[in-house]
């Protein structure tokens, strides 16, 4: 099976979120498990510096509005079945962010993606690749599906939504810059609200869409999550999937994670203990035998911060808990939480930034990890936290539902806590929880030793996909 992978970015090439890892991990272990994959991204200045010896395999002359826009066909080629396809246009992509400033994202972000999208197309068609398979990620992708119908290729495509909110709506006058014609301009097609929508193109035209987890999937339908596209999803119900990502165990794993104190595993526990306490010392946070909570993440109201906060201000005033914040986002969020640290100077740090290598020490370090998410189409934080032996406290959402098995009381079962309304009472009386259970050392010892036994590689979701593509391919 050949396939093509497209994304705006990827790791290690270019990274602004979770997209990049998901894209970056996919092509790793499709080719792992004997596939032919090519990865398409777009040629950024930032890619410029880290790739550079790079073949030219064709020259690009696409049109955009009254303009033959040129460009390059890159490509490095890792083995025989591994070949990343850059495609290169320096007015588009050689910019020192991937989609916009501080100020707002790119005004010309329909021109370049529209770009990107027929630039995939013919080098597609100039490399003689013939896909099977065409795996399109998120916005930037979405009109690769409506250029297919146009050139006659074969390719079926599989369109994965990594997070709705973010749909690359633009005005209908893009329409003719990027040369689509007007019969797709219709409720049933990507119109969205007098706007075109990219998103909307790539859920309407591609053969099958897929989510980040089961219980996104089935919460997309719905009016509360479906962000004005939950009609247009139902109507492709019965073709969307949703499949869990995975986190890269040679990354995340206590037992040879470079970046903290003290490895360990299950079997050596002790060692958890050790990083802790280090971290108290790196952060002049004396934490001792209390309870370590931990965040890390967009301080946003996506992720629940707002009543994150809410909680944190009772909790701290009644508990002998300390808690440790990672993280830069809303402005307000911020403030608040550094107003807290004032309050709380023995409880409380918060780290306003990101700080890849503190990441990891955090996760290494508490005992809970906070993800009380407003919603959350997969997350990687209880992920990774449960390899580490921390024991996620999360809201009942997206992929954190499918991923979070609930403490039972009867069973005595479970790898981290659930709490349901989004509420700062829900989530501190789940915090309540855990914090009990913390003090009886053989349940949260048992909790612990079944999170670090999960299983949340991206060997298992590729294998997902694969059969997923091997079904498409079949409908033929």
């Amino acid at each position: 099976m050949k396939i093509g992978i497209v994304a705006s970015e990827a790791i290690p090439f270019s990274k602004t979120g979770g997209l990049a890892d998901v894209t970056g991990a996919l092509f790793k272990e499709y080719t792992t498990l004997g596939e032919e994959t090519f990865l398409f991204l777009p040629y950024y200045k930032a890619t410029r510096e880290l790739i550079k010896d790079l073949r030219e395999e064709g020259k690009l002359k696409i049109k955009i509005g009254d303009e033959n826009k040129e460009g390059r066909i890159l490509s490095k080629e890792f083995n025989k079945n591994c070949k990343v396809i850059f495609i290169e246009q320096d007015e588009y992509f050689d910019r020192d962010k991937l989609y916009g400033t501080g100020d707002g994202d790119y005004i010309d972000n329909a021109e370049r993606f529209g770009f990107f999208d027929r630039a995939v197309i013919e080098a597609a068609k100039i490399l003689n690749l013939e896909l099977d398979i065409l795996h399109l990620n998120d916005w930037q992708t979405g009109l690769i599906p409506i250029f297919i119908k146009e050139t006659g290729l074969k390719p079926k495509t599989l369109f994965t939504i990594h997070n709705l909110a973010y749909q690359g709506n633009f005005p209908s006058t893009k329409l003719e810059e990027l040369g689509i014609d007007r019969q797709y301009f219709k409720v049933d097609g990507l119109e969205f609200y007098g706007s075109m929508s990219f998103i909307k193109s790539g859920i309407v035209y591609s053969d099958y869409i897929s989510t980040v987890s089961p219980t996104y999937a089935r919460e997309i339908l719905t009016e509360e999550y479906g962000e004005r596209l939950d009609g247009i999803l139902r109507v492709k119900k019965n073709r969307l999937k949703g499949i869990i990502n995975g986190i890269d165990y040679e990354v995340w794993n206590p037992e040879t994670d470079p970046r903290i104190w003290k490895n360990y595993s299950l079997n050596s526990i002790e060692g958890k203990s050790e990083n802790k306490a280090r971290l108290g010392q790196e952060l002049l946070l004396e934490i001792g035998r209390a309870p370590l909570l931990g965040f890390v993440g967009r301080l946003a109201t996506q992720k629940g911060v707002d009543i994150l906060i809410e909680a944190l201000t009772k909790l701290l005033l009644e508990q002998d808990i300390k808690v440790v914040v990672l993280g830069t986002g809303e402005r307000k969020f911020e403030e608040n939480l550094l107003e807290l640290q004032r309050k709380y100077p023995q409880s409380l740090k918060a780290v306003i930034g990101f700080d890849d290598a503190l990441a990891h020490k955090i996760y290494a370090s508490s005992d809970f990890f906070l993800m009380p998410s407003r919603y959350e189409p997969c997350g990687l934080g209880q992920l990774i936290s449960m390899k580490y032996g921390t024991l996620p406290i999360a809201r009942e959402t997206g992929g954190l539902k499918d991923t979070v098995d609930n403490f039972n009381e009867f069973t005595q079962f479970g790898n981290g806590f659930l709490f349901y309304d989004y509420s700062a009472d829900a989530l501190l009386e789940s915090i309540k929880k855990a914090l009990g259970i913390y003090n009886n050392k053989e349940i949260f010892g048992m909790m612990r030793g079944i999170a670090m036994s999960c299983d949340f590689s991206w060997r298992r979701s590729a294998r997902k996909y694969i059969e997923l593509f091997k079904t498409m391919i079949e409908e033929t």
